[in-house]
């Protein structure tokens, strides 16, 4: 490894201990951002570049050095700039036992969520994204319920988390079991205060099980896909339990064609991008991150140029790679970064990203403060931001746009219902 590598693998250690260290002491959501950055944009290019998986697309397009000697220093950048601007905030008691005292708002915010889960796929598509925050307020409701002292109440966390495992396992989708169990993770932590061997613990089962869910994943979605007419739990159990047993060597049915490590490395984009650009396009100078701001601030009726999240446009024109209509794959923040300032510039947008960030969590970690209730939002929140692999207009609109819901909904039930949160 080049002298980049040895630094980045460090500095990805460096964070892993941070978070570990903050579970049951904090909410650390952006430590967790980071961490999952550094797996898919570090630990994840060297894993392919030391075993090629010479798959004719998934691939790291330039030489390591190159790779590395920008996103390292980006990453390093980026993660210094939002560990300095939440670096009070760590040392505030939360104290969210007080939720303890709200649990008839958890329920109603809970049935909330329920009912636009059930019943908003038939509002317009203009009111899609407002259907679709409101629809996560069940798990805001339940996050809230799980510090209930009545017990019938607190069972409705652990329900929330089996609905997700059983809406995924229909659908064939589980990014968002994954991210929202490791959420849920972080509040039954900051309850019971784990100690770190038994934080060790849970992460290396839940690793486990993550990686045998990736192993499986192809070839359940081939059959569910395929118009599967049985039970699909047991479908779904039958794959997880052969995972554990079958040698992987013989286990040709689970492969789907690509190295296991092409989900975790997101290098392949950046890389692609690095290669594409400015050799067969020159770069973008900030356009994509201004349609960004502007998308984010406006609502499409205001403007009607407004750029479609999905991934497929930017994919196509950063890396100059093929994209098939139907599929969506994000280029990242930092591929973004990269293809439109460069390697300096890019290095210094990532900084100015994560100072942005950083003063976000602090502006909304007053609010927590003030009203403790908004701590089960937060998640919410930051749903799209902690994905490596989403590019800017996609979390500039989640993030700006799901903060506005929220505090709309805080306004109006404390104004309009008489909510009281000064307890």
């Amino acid at each position: 490894m080049d002298i980049w590598s040895f630094i980045g693998v460090g500095f990805v250690c460096y964070i892993a201990f941070i978070f570990i260290k903050r579970l049951g002491q904090g909410l650390p959501i952006l430590e967790l951002m980071l961490l999952i950055a550094g797996l898919q944009w570090i630990i994840g290019p060297l894993i392919e570049y030391g075993s090629p998986n010479l798959h004719f697309k998934y691939y790291m397009y330039v030489d390591q050095f190159i790779y590395m000697s920008f996103v390292v220093p980006a990453y390093i950048i980026f993660s210094v700039a939002v560990i300095l601007m939440i670096k009070k905030t760590a040392n505030i008691n939360l104290n969210v036992e007080r939720l303890q005292f709200y649990s008839p708002y958890g329920l109603i915010i809970f049935i909330i969520g329920i009912i636009f889960d059930v019943f908003g796929s038939f509002l317009p598509g203009a009111l899609g994204f407002f259907a679709f925050i409101l629809a996560n307020f069940k798990f805001v409701g339940a996050i809230i319920l799980f510090y209930s002292e009545n017990l019938k109440l607190k069972k409705i966390f652990y329900i929330a988390i089996l609905y997700l495992l059983a809406v995924s396992i229909s659908k064939a989708l589980f990014h968002d079991f994954i991210l929202w169990s490791v959420f849920f993770y972080m509040f039954w932590a900051l309850k019971y205060k784990p100690s770190i061997s038994k934080i060790l613990l849970t992460i290396v089962i839940g690793f486990l099980a993550a990686s045998t869910l990736q192993t499986i994943k192809a070839v359940y979605r081939t059959q569910i896909y395929e118009d599967y007419t049985g039970n699909k739990l047991e479908l779904f159990v039958s794959l997880m339990f052969n995972a554990f047993l079958v040698d992987e060597t013989t286990n040709e049915n689970f492969d789907d064609g690509t190295d296991s490590n092409v989900r975790l490395n997101q290098g392949w984009i950046i890389s692609a991008i690095m290669d594409h650009i400015p050799k067969n396009r020159s770069y973008l100078n900030g356009s994509t991150v201004k349609d960004a701001i502007f998308s984010s601030a406006l609502p499409r009726f205001l403007n009607p140029s407004k750029t479609t999240a999905g991934g497929r446009e930017n994919f196509r024109d950063f890396t100059g790679l093929s994209l098939r209509d139907g599929t969506s794959m994000g280029i990242s923040i930092v591929g973004e970064a990269y293809g439109n300032f460069a390697v300096t510039g890019g290095i210094l947008f990532m900084g100015l990203w994560g100072l942005f960030l950083g003063r976000i969590w602090k502006f909304l970690f007053q609010r927590i403060i003030d009203n403790i209730v908004f701590i089960a939002f937060i998640p919410l929140i930051f749903l799209q931001v902690i994905k490596a692999e989403t590019e800017l207009v996609v979390v500039l609109n989640h993030l700006i746009k799901s903060i506005i819901v929220v505090f709309l909904f805080l306004w109006f039930v404390k104004r309009k219902l008489n909510w009281n949160f000064d307890r």
